[in-house]
């Protein structure tokens, strides 16, 4: 009897000893980012959903970063001109040019648009990192969903039974707009902003033409090249104005199925078409012909004092 009693209490103790071990190994695994058998199982959606966070993060940090890039910058060519190029300035006519008052201007429309698409990427992958850190999975496959039925998603989250077959798979069927908006406007943005500073290098450089030219062309080519990158290795949507395209149809569809809500769709949408309308009006007919009717009158005041 006693040597049965030890015998239980040895195996007992083994047993014990063993839950303990496999689940201190466990908490260690867990820890250093492992897994193990005593972890729950998670669905594949679960997993594109932090996929996905890493995804919108990885594009919010640098969209930030470029934001207070931009508002520090931003105004840099409309100040006065340093000392040492005033004299030149005067000479060359920079300050009545009709050309380099329009390549002022563009510099500083290209950062205010910069400035404002990165506001928007960070605004729409903030909202949508919200969305998937509450999400403990997109879809229960053990229901039986109907077409009604939405879960989540700022434009619309769809149920469905079928498991995804990728991060990109889930991001398109549930947060389309948002992806497609986020990356659109993080690469114009960033396209923008290199541009301006093309033209930035060559308006500081104007003494030295073909210094300037060549900083400018740099810029350019930097630019062209990422455009060129992004065709070359897109996922989705065959390129920079595939994206484009669609961008547009699913903010139009965006807009236009909420119109009923609230009156800011249709003030978006309106505000939109006028900043289009007044750009376009402003590159055609560039309001700077009162800087040549001044030197016209300049003219003609000091030549009647010289009489």
């Amino acid at each position: 009897m006693i040597r049965r009693l030890s015998g239980l209490a040895h195996v007992n103790s083994d047993r014990l000893f063993h839950n303990v071990s496999s689940q201190l190994q466990a908490t260690i695994l867990s820890i250093r980012g492992g897994e193990s058998k005593f972890e729950l199982e998670t669905t594949l959606d679960s997993k594109y959903i932090q996929s996905a966070i890493g995804y919108f993060n990885n594009l919010r940090v640098p969209a930030a970063v470029l934001m207070s890039i931009v508002m520090k910058e931003m105004y840099q060519l409309q100040s006065s001109p340093s000392s040492s190029m005033r004299k030149w300035d005067r000479e060359h006519r920079v300050d009545k040019s009709k050309r380099w008052r329009t390549l002022r201007y563009t510099y500083l429309l290209l950062m205010i648009l910069s400035f404002c698409l990165e506001v928007h990427t960070i605004f729409v992958a903030t909202q949508v990192l919200t969305q998937l850190a509450t999400a403990q999975s997109v879809v229960p496959h053990e229901i039986d969903l109907g077409d009604k039925d939405l879960v989540g998603g700022l434009f619309s989250m769809r149920a469905t039974k079928d498991a995804h077959q990728s991060m990109i798979e889930f991001l398109i069927k549930n947060f389309e707009f948002e992806y497609a908006t986020v990356r659109l406007h993080f690469v114009t943005g960033l396209l923008s902003f290199t541009v301006a500073q093309a033209l930035r290098v060559r308006y500081a450089l104007r003494k030295y033409k073909e210094l300037s030219l060549s900083g400018m062309c740099c810029l350019l080519c930097v630019a062209t090249g990422m455009l060129t990158y992004t065709n070359a290795n897109t996922i989705t949507y065959g390129g920079y104005l595939g994206l484009l395209r669609r961008q547009i149809w699913l903010s139009f569809k965006f807009i236009t199925t909420r119109i009923r809500a609230g009156p800011l769709s249709a003030v978006t949408a309106m505000l939109a078409v006028l900043s289009l309308t007044y750009a376009i009006l402003g590159m055609i007919s560039p309001e700077f012909d009162y800087f040549e009717v001044d030197a016209e009158v300049e003219e003609v005041k000091r030549t009647w004092r010289n009489r």
